[in-house]
């Protein structure tokens, strides 16, 4: 077991011992268990998993959406701080799918890089929203 703290730039969303969490990284998604190697790391967005217990069923794991920031693993501790926390049931898939096609919209007709790089953080926040719902709806079969 380590401790887990994942701060975003509201507050702390989560301070408590774990089992297990997967991280989406810049370097593709890592899993971190106790014992761990120190590492400081670039979070892309994505879904990270908390798994609580040694063999908890995939439905017992929490996943939750994150975006840009960054991963610190040192002694038992891993620190996850992030821009943003999306849990699974605050959007719904048809919402998600309008934003991401929205955001789809936007980079294709963006002018300037400025105008890229926001239809393109727009875009990835969206498809991360649209991986949540979907989750969502499958834990509901």
């Amino acid at each position: 077991m380590f401790q887990l703290q994942i701060i975003t730039l509201s507050g702390v969303y989560l301070d408590e011992e774990v089992f297990e969490v997967q991280v989406p990284t810049a370097a593709g998604a890592i899993a971190v268990n106790a014992d761990h190697a120190p590492l400081v790391g670039v979070i892309e967005p994505g879904i990270l998993t908390i798994i609580r217990k040694k063999g908890d069923a995939l439905e017992h794991h929490d996943q939750v959406g994150v975006y840009e920031g960054t991963i610190d693993i040192l002694n038992n501790s891993v620190k996850v701080l992030v821009d943003d926390v999306d849990t699974p049931d605050a959007y719904s898939e048809e919402e998600a799918k309008k934003a991401l096609e929205r955001a789809k919209e936007m980079t294709e007709k963006s002018g300037d890089a400025v105008a890229l790089s926001e239809a393109q953080a727009m875009m990835d926040r969206s498809a991360v929203r649209l991986q949540l719902a979907s989750l969502k709806k499958r834990s509901k079969r």
